[in-house]
Order: structure tokens, then sequence, then C-alpha cells
């Protein structure tokens, strides 16, 4: 009976520590630091403006899909 709450202790500890260990290092990478989105998110939700927001997307998207293609025809040529 005390091995099993023992263990049941040292496993809740480990992960306890391990779940702090995680959001302080979050936290200190920044994770939390878009304030501005939840202040003016409510005032950017339009269907235009998330339409708008989907096409940018796409379009850096297709951007980097040319810029990795330039790439490898590059590669391809010095070879």
């Amino acid at each position: 009976m005390d091995d099993v709450l023992q263990l049941e202790l040292t496993v809740g500890l480990f992960i306890s520590f391990t779940l702090l260990l995680l959001f302080v290092w979050s936290a200190k990478s920044g994770d939390f630091d878009d304030t501005k989105k939840m202040m003016d998110g409510m005032l950017f939700d339009s269907p235009d403006d998330l339409r708008a927001a989907v096409e940018k997307e796409n379009k850096q998207k297709e951007m980097k899909a040319k810029k990795a293609k330039q790439k490898e025809e590059e590669r391809t040529k010095s070879l």
C-alpha cells in the first residue's frame, strides 16, 4: 500500500513539475504576448476582413512555394 502511494506521489510530482517547466518556457518565449489580438479581435471579424486575411495567407504560401521551387531549380542546375 505504501509503495503505491509513493509511486503516485512521485509520478504526480514529476508531471506537475514538467507542466510547470513547459508553462515557464512558453511564457519566456513569448507565446502569451499577443495582447493586441485579444483587444482588437472583435473589431476585425467582418466577412470581408476574414476573406482578406485568408487571401493574404494564401499569397504568402504561394510565395514560399515559389521560392522553394526556385531554390530547387538552382540546386538542380548547379549539379
